[in-house]
């Protein structure tokens, strides 16, 4: 990913209902790496949106969502703090 493009990810960025607000970077993460976690919280807010239909009809792109949203996850829990145990 292009320092360009990151930073326009970065702008756009609007927090999602039922996502967490990423709205402020950790200092744990480099700008591009949080560039590509907010595409990735973009990409399943949108896969949500058709998810009867993913679920039925492409069990297998399902399946991937389901497995990049867990990996997602964990990677929110280990950078921001409020997630912290």
């Amino acid at each position: 990913m292009k320092k360009n493009e990151a930073d326009r990810i970065i702008e756009n960025y609007k927090p999602h209902s039922g996502f967490h607000d990423l709205s402020k970077k950790p200092e744990t993460l480099t700008k591009r790496e949080y560039a590509k976690l907010l595409r990735i919280q973009n990409f399943l807010a949108e896969q949500e949106k058709d998810k009867k239909y993913i679920m039925k009809m492409l069990p297998l792109q399902w399946m991937e969502d389901k497995e990049l949203s867990a990996n997602y996850q964990g990677v929110v829990t280990e950078h921001w703090e409020e997630n912290k145990v």
